[in-house]
């Protein structure tokens, strides 16, 4: 075996633990920020050959996860700027309990946020990275870092707390269609159904059950009852 082969040999062998090892922390980063598992495994695989590219040329990073999502990073936010549209959530509905927000209210609301804000958020409360590894990552200095995640935080609760929720937005086509929701309500479910396809498509259903109701009051009278017979003289 030449030493050009071994070395190519220890090299796949080490990049394969690496794979091993941050794989999942790659892909949930991707998948929380995109909210598309075919798009994070996409970024995951694209992120992996890219680093593997850089390792095999002997690049040796002094803290691999930071060097992996920054690089994943740099693709999320590619894909973001070609989409041109705000991201869709498309993981499962999860009920944690009747007043909080599911998975999918919290998908929405982080869809408003600008990328850089979404990103920073994303790795300090789920990841847990410090300040100073955040500003590496995205390669800005630690004082914006900062100014960034209190930006999203706070648009992250007022998205929250001016959503409604599936159950409300039910309520609030009912009421709706008597002419009963204020325009608050109104604007509030607008916006929850331009998000929301299962809603939208209730309010469609109930509007056209609405309809076929009203139908039923569309009764010609029978020819045979437009006069009245009357009963003959004894």
């Amino acid at each position: 075996m030449t030493h050009v082969l071994a070395q190519r040999q220890r090299t796949d062998r080490s990049f394969e633990r690496l794979y091993r090892h941050h794989v999942l922390d790659v892909y949930r980063y991707a998948l929380v920020v995109l909210h598309s598992p075919e798009d994070a495994e996409d970024v995951t695989q694209t992120t992996f050959l890219n680093a593997y590219r850089a390792y095999k040329d002997g690049e040796r990073p002094r803290s691999v996860l930071n060097w992996l999502i920054a690089i994943a990073h740099k693709i999320c936010r590619r894909r973001f700027r070609h989409s041109g549209e705000s991201l869709e959530d498309h993981a499962d509905e999860a009920v944690p309990d009747d007043e909080g927000p599911t998975m999918a209210d919290i998908g929405r609301a982080l869809g408003r946020l600008r990328f850089n804000e979404r990103a920073a958020l994303v790795m300090r409360e789920v990841e847990g990275r410090s300040y100073g590894e955040i500003a590496e990552i995205l390669a800005l200095p630690a004082g914006e870092i900062e100014t960034l995640i209190f930006r999203a935080r706070r648009t992250l609760r007022e998205e929250l707390e001016g959503a409604l929720t599936c159950h409300q937005a039910e309520r609030a086509i009912s009421l709706r269609f008597d002419g009963r929701l204020d325009r608050a309500g109104r604007r509030a479910l607008r916006r929850h159904l331009r998000e929301c396809p299962d809603c939208a498509g209730l309010a469609r259903s109930q509007r056209a059950q609405r309809s076929a109701l009203r139908s039923l009051a569309d009764v010609r009278l029978p020819s045979s009852l437009e006069s009245f017979p009357a009963p003959a003289t004894p």
